[in-house]
Formats: C-alpha cells, sequence, structure tokens
C-alpha cells in the first residue's frame, strides 16, 4: 500500500478521535538534511501531521504522516513519504521521542519501500508551539543510496 494514503489516513484517523484533554493533535514543518550511505546528500522541506494520546503519567503513543519535497540544488531530486507510530516520554520541559513506520521514496520514475525508526526530543516554546530535534533512520530495498540518516529541525502547532 503506497505510503501516501497511509498518510491520509493516518491525518484522517488523528482528526476523527473524539476531543479528550489527553490527546494532541497538530500539523508542523521540518527542515531536513539527507545524508545517504552512498549518493548526493539532499535537502528536504516535510509537512507533517499527527496525534498522541496520553497512556500513563508520563508515557505516551501516537501516529505521524509526513511528506517531503526537496529544495535547493544537488541530490537526487527525492521526495519522501513517511508513516510512523511514536512512543513519547516526558522528561519534565523536555519530551522524548521514538519512532518506528514505513517509507517511501520517489525518485524520478522509481519507488523505493522500507523501514524508518527515529529518536529525538520535543520542547513546548510557546502555548500551542512545539519544536524538535530528531535523527531519522530509513533503510529502503538493501540500496545504500536511498538508506538515508535524516537529521530534522521540525517546528508544530497544536490544536
Amino acid at each position: 500500500m503506497s505510503v501516501r494514503i497511509l498518510f491520509a489516513a493516518a491525518v484522517l484517523a488523528a482528526s476523527a478521535t473524539a476531543a479528550s484533554a489527553e490527546r494532541a493533535v497538530y500539523l508542523g514543518f521540518g527542515a531536513d538534511y539527507g545524508l545517504p550511505h552512498s549518493g548526493d546528500e539532499q535537502a528536504f522541506g516535510s509537512l507533517i501531521a499527527g496525534a498522541t494520546f496520553d497512556l500513563w503519567e508520563n508515557m505516551g503513543l501516537g501516529i505521524e504522516g509526513e511528506v517531503g519535497q526537496p529544495v535547493g540544488d544537488g541530490g537526487d531530486e527525492r521526495e519522501t513519504s513517511r508513516v510512523r507510530g511514536l512512543f513519547t516520554y516526558d522528561f519534565g520541559s523536555v519530551t522524548g521521542i521514538a519512532s518506528l513506520g514505513k517509507v517511501q521514496y520517489e525518485i524520478g520514475q522509481e519507488t523505493f519501500d522500507g523501514d524508518t525508526f527515529g529518536l529525538g526530543a520535543q520542547m513546548e516554546f510557546m502555548d500551542r508551539f512545539n519544536g524538535r530535534f530528531e535523527l531519522i533512520r530509513d533503510f529502503n530495498d538493501d540500496d545504500y543510496g536511498t538508506s538515508v540518516t535524516t537529521s530534522r529541525l521540525a517546528v508544530f502547532f497544536k490544536f
């Protein structure tokens, strides 16, 4: 199944859930830098949407979808799509994030599917705004050119 279809389903599921104090629905933008095992590095702009739900006192689960477009010259002009499950842990002023999911790259007429995982930290800096730093690792079709480590700085608006 296409990652873009999964992204749409994730956004729909997140927005269709009943309103409660334990939920956070968000939309944001990420500035990403991808570095493959071999090949050209690439800068991306990513549109990210998701929802997180509190489980216990400091722990939560979430779902997140994103689409990314290359910016600037260079690289292989890959388009990126990810759908990920999130595990969050609230350390106080910083929330730790671990993610696991699926990724898809489109490079020209070729499509590469694979797995993705990430580790990051998120922090509220205004009433409805959060900032996030994250390292994301993608493994695609046993291909070193599309197995990429991405660093991300993102800003989110919480609804």
